[in-house]
């Protein structure tokens, strides 16, 4: 499995600066009603240090988000999109029916280009025991849909390394297992500075949903 040299754990940290005013991390995200969580955006010229923008397209919960990841940085390009305002967030893992999204780009998608990613608590106290990686080359899908749960041809790098047949294998590696509450789930696309320039779009994102 091979991962940029942009650090997700980075991405995710900048996230949690970020957003820290809003919401403790040591908090669960609030509840809400169904469709009303709204995607955020990061990026890494918002963040510093690295290129790429986030533009979101609407303001409804399922709108669209431009992922640009053409500058000239020497250091690369990132920008992703996350939410809030999730049920998901504290979730038993086996509660969870929709962890999905549509995406188009302008280059094919390869290994380390787009990714959902999700922190697991494996031992209940809330905090991130690892991130669970979800490559868009891995988990392919049908016309650009990358559908978790329910997608049997959809690897789960548990940890970044062991891969994961399908989301009833990872459940199977980790009983009892939550979604943390102290990081955040999140979409990223991540460029090197030696990679072709991509613009993607990302719509229809299900970060759970009410109920999970």
């Amino acid at each position: 499995m091979r991962f940029k040299v942009i650090p997700t754990v980075a991405v995710c940290g900048a996230i949690a600066l970020m957003v820290a005013s809003a919401m403790p991390v040591t908090a669960g995200a609030p509840a809400t009603a169904p469709g009303q969580n709204k995607l955020q955006c990061f990026d890494g010229t918002t963040d510093g240090g690295f290129g790429g923008t986030c533009t979101p397209n609407s303001s409804g919960a399922k709108g669209s988000a431009t992922l640009n990841l053409s500058s000239s940085s020497a250091t690369g390009d990132y920008a992703g999109v996350y939410t809030l305002e999730s049920n998901l967030y504290g979730a038993l893992l086996t509660d969870i029916t929709q962890l999905s999204y549509h995406y188009t780009g302008t280059i094919a998608a390869q290994p380390g280009n787009l990714s959902y990613n999700i922190p697991i608590d494996t031992d209940g106290n809330g905090t991130t025991n690892f991130y669970a990686f979800v490559d868009a080359f891995y988990c392919p899908g049908v016309n650009g849909v990358v559908d978790i749960v329910k997608d049997s041809v959809c690897v789960i790098y548990e940890g970044g390394v062991t891969p994961r047949a399908n989301w009833a294998a990872f459940l199977a590696a980790n009983p009892g297992a939550r979604v943390a509450i102290d990081n955040f789930v999140f979409i990223v696309a991540e460029r090197t500075p030696s990679e072709p320039s991509a613009i993607w779009t990302v719509n229809n994102v299900k970060f759970g949903k009410a109920g999970k």
